[in-house]
């Protein structure tokens, strides 16, 4: 098969369960079940008009934090998947800064870089004189967090999710924390949507694949992602067997050949970004343990940009509908 699958952009992973949104006005809870609908949309990234926002918006973040927002005119983004949620709830024009995994979408493109999330440097920030920061658990060092809060900064922490439910909670959460909750519940039922309407296309075509996911960022740098990552929701999503979380492997662990020949892949996923940095797909088979499973006897190899398939976000759905089509076709 040996396909080279790409999709529209590029970013990074995931968020977190039943935190309480709260304004003077009103009170809104993130209800964390799913939101069911037969209907699909066309084109989820297409942003909303963003709604009037309350005065004062109460935030506790997954660090335990209690936040209070008073004004989103301004906003710092630390991670690639959170942007597209705000920029996809209408607010794109409120980010003044965001950091390096953002990719997607274009409007975002000349936006200054703060860095890398998981290596925050608080001056960076500082410098953009945000209203709100908005990033994940994984956002470090916690000093660095702390320095922004210091300089009277709310900075709301999201939990990070890795389920294909959790995405609704994500966007439920950011577009609470920016007074847009409406907003938030019509983009969740669109990427909803569009999920069900993947997991349904992957069931009307079920096989029992066998899926590994390699993280690749040059020769030296191989990961495979087992369970607990975004990509384990996706293969099984997919209808595919996550071959790395079947033989006991959880989260990310640097790639050994014994791990990667136990787990047997029939297909072995892998980012663009590494791929080009390898030398172009080809170059996959030549990583240890490759050649010794069935994805590499026959080649079966899909590459996606990295955001496009890891971001938890407004285009997941889409993501999925790709994936489940390029494994449906190398039948």
């Amino acid at each position: 098969m040996k396909r080279l699958a790409v999709g529209l952009a590029i970013a990074a992973t995931l968020i977190g369960c039943g935190a309480e949104v709260t304004s003077p006005s009103s009170s809104v809870t993130v209800l964390d079940e799913a939101i069911t609908t037969s209907t699909t949309t066309a084109d989820v990234t297409t942003t909303l008009p963003p709604a009037d926002v309350p005065d004062e918006i109460t935030f506790v973040g997954a660090d335990g934090v209690e936040s209070t927002i008073t004004d989103t005119s301004r906003i710092v983004s630390l991670n690639g998947d959170i942007t597209e949620i705000i920029a996809a709830l209408g607010l794109a024009d409120h980010l003044v800064a965001v950091d390096v995994t953002t990719t997607y979408p274009p409007e975002t493109d000349a936006l200054p870089r703060v860095g890398f999330g998981q290596q925050l440097a608080p001056e960076g920030v500082l410098a953009f004189e945000p209203t709100v920061v908005i990033g994940d658990t994984q956002i470090a060092p916690a000093e660095s967090i702390e320095q922004i809060r210091s300089a009277g900064i709310p900075v709301v922490i999201i939990e990070v999710q890795t389920e294909l439910a959790g995405i609704e909670t994500k966007i439920g959460h950011i577009a609470g924390v920016l007074g847009v909750p409406a907003a938030g519940v019509e983009l969740a039922a669109a990427v909803n949507a569009e999920i069900a309407s993947a997991t349904a296309m992957a069931g009307a075509g079920a096989q029992e694949l066998r899926v590994a996911y390699l993280y690749v960022r040059g020769p030296q740098q191989v990961f495979l992602f087992g369970e607990g990552m975004v990509t384990n929701a996706l293969i099984e999503g997919a209808g595919a067997v996550d071959a790395a979380a079947e033989t006991g492997v959880f989260g990310a662990v640097p790639l050994t050949p014994e791990a990667l020949v136990a787990a047997a892949p029939d297909v072995i996923v892998a980012p663009a970004a590494g791929v080009d940095a390898l030398g172009g797909v080809d170059a996959l088979v030549d990583i240890p343990g490759v050649s010794q499973t069935p994805a590499g006897a026959t080649g079966d190899f899909l590459v996606y940009e990295d955001g496009f398939f890891l971001n938890f976000g407004p285009r997941t759905g889409q993501a999925l509908a790709m994936f489940v089509e390029d494994l449906q076709s190398g039948k």
